[in-house]
């Protein structure tokens, strides 16, 4: 077996971390050595597995109080983990060193996904069947306040059942919730009064379909969470889904929106329209250079569209079902998951063209997802890492021979997570925290 060194070297080193993660600024004055780990959901045995990177390896399998883990979300500084049960109206807490359940948290709604604001230590969880989100005190695991629509509802747009988008941190006490079903971008403010939690509701923005995400921070745009360290902005880009029915006539194509932040509102400043053709937009990202945008189709497009002008640079033909994208900057290249073929797709950014096409899966047997939502590389650059999730096999790509090069086979049907650094020296993982 080849073994992966991950090593952070002596003097302040600043490196890209994992999906959606934050950069790790680490000073250290001698060599100390990180270990990655992954966790995932697995919606189709009900668990979370536990993954040692560096040796392959299947640490420990967790099932879950609730149904339908999803994704996992970290709680802060606090060592602990939150489990997205998208089929229960709650969510399951585990330890982060043993990955034992330590308590449920119910709420009002099935969650979607989770953003955490670290100046105020609330867990912002979205509704999956209604359009609410839940703000959770991580200190207590307790729910401080809910907003929304109490109502379930069936989203008609492209992005299926999900009453909401992904959650997203605005300031360090604003958050929005984003109404799926009718259109609709909500504004609110978290404040504390003297002891009680109050939330007050800021302002409504329609859009022209409904909103699958705000694109957010780190190398593949996942984290709509805030940390101190983060630069606050008043400039946002969000992915506007499409309409489900894509024939002529009946359709709105998916766009991306520039939106302004100004006096506790919100406000539609540009918009890019994708040709008439297009359907299915899913998640879009910025490059490291922070001047283009990816934005992937379920038609199998790949668009780049410059930040800036908001106009079209090229289009890419990837892979059915296209995603997600993370970049490599060590190397120039951009991969792209494919939810629904058995290959990802090789991106040169210095070219804009598609270079290869790696399969990393075999034909579809659980009916699900072909490739993960969440992927990953290692600090050097060198080794992407993802699920073949309908397969259940865990898989590492050489990024300099362009070849699989080990798998791991799980089983289930593992979809999202996170990853995490973990120094073997003091037992203590970097706090990191996805969005999805």
């Amino acid at each position: 077996m080849t073994r992966r060194t991950f090593l952070i070297l002596s003097g302040t080193t600043t490196l890209y971390s994992l999906s959606g993660c934050k950069h790790i600024t680490s000073s250290n004055s001698q060599t100390s050595s990180e270990k990655i780990y992954a966790f995932y959901g697995d919606t189709l045995e009900n668990r979370i597995v536990a993954i040692d990177v560096e040796n392959m390896k299947l640490l420990s399998s967790t099932y879950t109080e609730g149904d339908t883990p999803y994704t996992i979300g970290r709680a802060g500084d606090e060592d602990k983990f939150y489990a997205i049960t998208r089929g229960s109206n709650a969510c399951d807490v585990l330890d982060i060193h043993s990955r034992k359940l330590i308590k449920r948290i119910p709420l009002e709604h099935s969650p979607r996904s989770c953003a955490f604001n670290q100046y105020n230590n609330l867990q912002l969880i979205s509704g999956k069947n209604k359009p609410m989100s839940s703000l959770v005190d991580v200190k207590t695991d307790t729910v401080i306040a809910v907003v929304g629509r109490n109502t379930t509802v069936n989203p008609l747009d492209y992005g299926g059942s999900n009453a909401t988008g992904h959650p997203i941190w605005i300031d360090t006490n604003t958050f929005a919730l984003l109404d799926r079903e009718i259109r609709q971008i909500v504004l609110y403010r978290v404040f504390k009064n003297e002891t009680q939690w109050e939330v007050i509701p800021l302002h409504t923005l329609d859009t022209p379909t409904a909103v699958h995400h705000f694109i957010g921070r780190g190398p593949d745009a996942m984290n709509n969470g805030l940390l101190k360290s983060d630069t606050l902005t008043d400039t946002f880009y969000a992915v506007t889904e499409g309409t489900a029915d894509n024939t002529p006539g009946n359709a709105i194509t998916p766009s991306i929106i520039k939106i302004k932040y100004k006096n506790d509102s919100l406000s539609i400043i540009g918009e890019t329209h994708l040709p008439k053709e297009s359907w299915g937009a899913h998640h879009a990202t910025f490059t490291p250079d922070n001047k283009n945008i990816y934005l992937g189709l379920a038609s199998g497009v790949l668009f780049i569209i410059n930040k800036d002008s908001m106009e079209i640079v090229k289009s890419v033909n990837t892979g059915k079902g296209c995603g997600h994208t993370t970049f490599i900057p060590q190397k120039n290249l951009a991969v792209v998951t494919n939810h629904h073929d058995t290959f990802i797709s090789i991106i040169d950014m210095t070219t804009q063209n598609k270079i290869a096409d790696i399969t990393v899966s075999g034909p579809k047997i659980n009916n699900t997802i072909l490739q993960s939502h969440t992927s990953f590389t290692d600090l050097s650059g060198n080794f992407f890492y993802a699920f073949a999730t309908d397969n259940g096999k865990f898989y590492e790509v050489d990024l300099n021979t362009l070849k699989v090069t080990r798998t791991l086979y799980t089983g289930g049907t593992p979809k999202q997570g996170c990853h995490l650094l973990r120094n073997i020296y003091t037992d203590k993982y970097s706090r990191i925290q996805n969005s999805y």
